[in-house]
């Protein structure tokens, strides 16, 4: 999750379900029972397809329910991980969050962000959802459609920034 891996978002679903498409089908059932009635998965990876859509709005109650389980919220939250090495990388391999990566600072006014996951396609511009401390009281923020791509301003952080910032103002 840490370097947007997509291969393996489909190896934990077949880990889990047994495939990719029974996983999606657990994720639209989940869906269901969130009350999400503007959201329909068609993969595990986030990739276009015209029948996988959502709402910004549905993508919080998404991110707010995985932020429930410890291990989602560590995986989230987390810089950077190394693994331990191994004969073929004996210094081990070091994953770091494609949010981070991109950030000066995890520092905003009044508060820090403490986890993201930056998405891009083609269709849907530049996304994240991502989660921030502003005084005592977390926010979620998802951003979606932001102009550019991966070798561009990155407007879709600038844009949760500028938010988040605007909070520490109040």
């Amino acid at each position: 999750m840490l370097p947007s891996g997509a291969e393996s978002c489909i190896a934990l679903a077949e880990h889990i379900a047994g495939s990719e498409q029974n996983f999606v089908r657990l994720m639209n059932e989940k869906a269901e029972e969130l009350g999400m009635r503007h959201t329909h998965f068609e993969n595990t990876t986030g990739l276009h397809d015209e029948n996988h859509y959502t709402t910004v709005k549905e993508m919080s109650i998404f991110l707010r329910e995985a932020l429930q389980n410890d291990i989602f919220r560590d995986i989230f939250t987390t810089f950077r991980y190394s693994t331990p090495p191994t004969n073929q990388h004996p210094e081990g391999i070091t994953l770091t969050s494609t949010i981070y990566e991109k950030l000066d600072s995890r520092t905003i006014m009044n508060g820090e962000i403490l986890g993201g996951k930056t998405g891009y396609t083609d269709e849907a511009g530049l996304c994240l959802a991502s989660l921030a401390k502003v005084g005592q009281q977390e926010y979620i923020l998802i951003t979606a459609g932001a102009k550019g791509n991966h070798h561009t301003e990155q407007f879709n952080i600038t844009d949760a920034l500028a938010v988040y910032n605007s909070l520490g103002e109040i």
